[in-house]
């Protein structure tokens, strides 16, 4: 820890004396002040005992983080580190008063941590009107971009749209990942922007066009990986089959180029496939609330998360998403309004056998 309490005091360690009565702010047991070569200085607790926020072991990285997020985050608020919160057993890295607009609390996150324990938090902090900013260390920054991490980390900023943010201790600037989507065969993507000063927030960027998707690629992976026996179409390929389809052999409209927020598990292409599917096998005529159904009842099946992240709504998405879909098949007619929903007209054709589909294509 960085703050240690003495004689009605808050001390912090950089200009700490080696003194014996130092206290933990939380618990007011006995910590003592450490002083090395390449940590800088902190306290720790003589005996941990019981403390509920204590934070010993804290990584290089770490220490010197929260004073860099302290500096950088000034011009938000006036900082303090560490600060006690014993209505929720939360030290917050950095604490951001604001006057009297919503206060910050900094969570500098370098170690791993499970999703409860960051919902915990989260939940906490808004419990208190107290907006949570969660910035990840090195440790994530060297993580492909997977859901994880947008489950746990992921917010959305005014401009910037979802992201995620990392602190880049050696460079002192901060990696804002904003835009996130996901592709349509499933890659979550970014656009990643470095900001220098936090002021830079005010001054939202675009997000940087993403590449075409190929979409005779993607049929030629699903081909190849349900002849290897990828387990994790298993599930999807069975649900087809017992409508006497198959997968690699879906019709162009259920095909998309679209990115949505990412929330469609193995993509929003294996979505569309499957739910177009059910829609032209189930039944013939279909009401909203029967299509909604349909929706969240695919998106289990792709592995998607229809609830989304800890901090941002999926249900947004998966209905931008349906309504695409459902206009897709009316303009190819393959659905006609009425005035309860929708009408099938016609149901469109599959190909049945992916290795003949692969052969044909390899010869072309």
């Amino acid at each position: 820890m960085l703050i240690a309490w003495r004689a009605g005091k808050l001390i912090d360690a950089s200009g700490a004396d080696r003194e014996p009565d130092y206290q933990c702010p939380a618990c007011h047991q006995r910590v003592v002040l450490h002083r090395g070569r390449v940590v800088p200085p902190y306290f720790a607790h003589q005996t941990l005992g019981d403390c509920a926020v204590a934070t010993e072991g804290e990584s290089l990285q770490h220490v010197l983080g929260k004073r860099q997020l302290a500096t950088f985050f000034t011009a938000w608020g006036v900082p303090t580190l560490e600060k006690i919160l014993p209505t929720i057993d939360q030290r917050a890295d950095c604490w951001l008063d604001r006057g009297d607009r919503q206060p910050v609390a900094l969570e500098f996150q370098c170690s791993p941590i499970g999703r409860d324990q960051v919902a915990t938090r989260t939940t906490g902090y808004q419990g208190m009107a107290v907006f949570p900013c969660w910035i990840l260390g090195e440790r994530y920054q060297r993580q492909h971009l997977n859901w994880g991490l947008v489950d746990r980390f992921a917010w959305r900023m005014p401009g910037w749209g979802l992201c995620l943010l990392f602190w880049d201790v050696s460079q002192q600037r901060l990696r804002l990942d904003h835009h996130l989507q996901q592709t349509a065969v499933g890659k979550i993507v970014a656009t990643t922007s470095w900001l220098t000063a936090v002021d830079d927030l005010r001054r939202p960027r675009q997000p940087a066009p993403q590449p075409p998707v190929d979409l005779t690629t993607y049929r030629r992976k699903l081909t190849l990986d349900l002849l290897r026996g990828n387990t994790g179409l298993r599930l999807i390929q069975e649900a087809l089959y017992l409508l006497g389809k198959n997968l690699p052999g879906f019709p162009p409209v259920l095909s998309t180029t679209r990115g949505y927020l990412p929330i469609f598990g193995r993509g929003p292409i294996l979505w569309r496939v499957v739910v177009g599917a059910w829609i032209f096998s189930r039944q013939t005529q279909w009401t909203v609330s029967a299509l909604w159904q349909l929706a969240c009842e695919g998106l289990a099946l792709v592995g998607g998360h229809c609830a989304g992240g800890i901090r941002f709504s999926g249900r947004a998405a998966l209905r931008l998403a349906l309504n695409d879909l459902l206009a897709d098949l009316v303009t190819a007619h393959y659905l006609h309004r009425t005035t309860t929903g929708w009408q099938v007209a016609v149901k469109p054709t599959w190909s049945q056998d992916g290795r003949k589909w692969l052969e044909n294509n390899e010869r072309k």
